[in-house]
């Protein structure tokens, strides 16, 4: 049974929020907290670059004997794991070793997730390679986080980093340090951001609902900001299937004839959908507009001007005193999502409609501007629970 979690929270200004000091030596990741509070708020990522130094693996054309051995081991020790391919990315192990110790750490990386699959060994004084446990903040990482060894603050260590979502700028560091023999209790760092919401684009069919659209656009992506954070989202019944139940502040429109628009526009993409995948089962948990840009071409393609289906959502809206469809979510391609948030504007669907009528999109832009503050997890509450 895990024990209760202990966290450190540290957070900038005049809080209400006190410091928890640990009676006990500070951890690595308090003592990297407090180096990033300290740079704040113009160089909060050179602190995390000075004080994490991710190992570089090694090129095997300058392996020498120690190198080759533990890339047998660790090759083996992958292969039991199931992890390596015979060919394709996943065949592929990259070799990394820790300075100043002898340990070295096999991965490889493979999937449309990327996700990674390591494993540990250390060379023993008369040659021999052993294999390590896991560490304990070894999580198998994917997409965003990436796992590496490394030394933090100029201690060796196993360690997770990366954005805490392809969503969001805020950072999560779980450090596993290396004592000399066995790998230590793990610590996480999460390194949380204030945020600036901006009107960034708009592409327009029509001036005037695209006006008023433009005017409520970062109210919208707020109200979106927060149903998304908030992790239980409602949800009502159509057709036997689920969909997001998404009440924006700004612009939403009530009443059974509203309801009657966001029923129609799901159903407009389930046919869609069961259009261009016959035979398949459709999901409205699968389902995205089409984000409207009008002939406008985005220098990174279908992920800056492509919606993700992950919590995407319709919401009826009145602009001018007329009903239209509105759609929210983030960029992205199918499960992946990018930080910005996508609006868009259609003519209120009817209930046989094959497809969407655009009339506006807009792209907001959501930035960090200024550090949150910091916090510390230590030991199991360090660690999440695997799926």
């Amino acid at each position: 049974m895990k024990s209760l979690p202990h966290l450190v929270v540290l957070l900038l200004g005049a809080s209400s929020f006190t410091a928890v000091v640990a009676a006990e030596r500070a951890s690595l990741c308090q003592e990297l907290a407090k180096q990033v509070r300290q740079s704040a708020p113009t160089d909060t990522e050179k602190a995390l670059s000075t004080g994490l130094v991710i190992a570089q693996p090694e090129p095997p054309d300058r392996w020498g004997p120690r190198e080759k051995a533990m890339n047998a081991r660790l090759r083996k020790a992958l292969e039991t794991k199931g992890a390596l391919s015979e060919e394709g990315p996943g065949s592929v192990m990259e070799l990394e070793h820790l300075p100043d110790t002898s340990v070295y750490m096999g991965s490889v990386v493979a999937g449309t997730a990327e996700c990674q699959t390591a494993a540990f060994a250390t060379l023993t004084p008369d040659g021999v390679g052993r294999v390590l446990p896991e560490p304990a903040g070894y999580m198998g990482a994917c997409w965003n986080i990436q796992g590496s060894l490394a030394r933090v603050l100029g201690h060796p260590a196993y360690v997770e980093s990366g954005a805490v979502s392809s969503t969001s700028a805020d950072v999560v560091v779980r450090v596993t340090p290396w004592t000399g023999h066995d790998w230590a209790s793990p610590c996480q760092l999460t390194v949380e951001f204030n945020y600036t919401i901006k009107l960034a684009q708009q592409f327009c069919s029509v001036a005037a609902p695209c006006r008023a659209a433009g005017s409520i656009a970062p109210d919208i992506a707020r109200e979106y900001v927060a149903y998304y954070a908030a992790g239980q989202w409602p949800m009502r019944s159509i057709d036997e299937d689920m969909v997001p139940d998404f009440i924006a502040a700004a612009g939403n429109a009530g009443g059974p004839q509203a309801q009657a628009v966001v029923n129609a526009g799901w159903q407009v993409l389930k046919r869609r959908q069961q259009a261009e995948y016959a035979g398949i089962s459709p999901s409205y948990g699968t389902m995205a507009s089409v984000f409207p840009t009008f002939g406008h071409e985005a220098p990174n393609g279908v992920w800056d001007y492509g919606f993700s289906y992950v919590k995407f959502v319709l919401v009826p809206l009145m602009l001018d005193g007329r009903l239209y469809l509105g759609a929210v979510g983030h960029n992205g391609v199918g499960w992946r999502e990018g930080s910005n948030i996508l609006f868009a504007v259609y003519l209120a669907p009817g209930a046989e409609q094959d497809d969407l009528v655009p009339v506006a999109g807009f792209v907001i832009v959501r930035k960090p501007s200024v550090l949150k503050g910091t916090v510390v997890a230590e030991g199991g509450s360090a660690v999440p629970e695997r799926p």
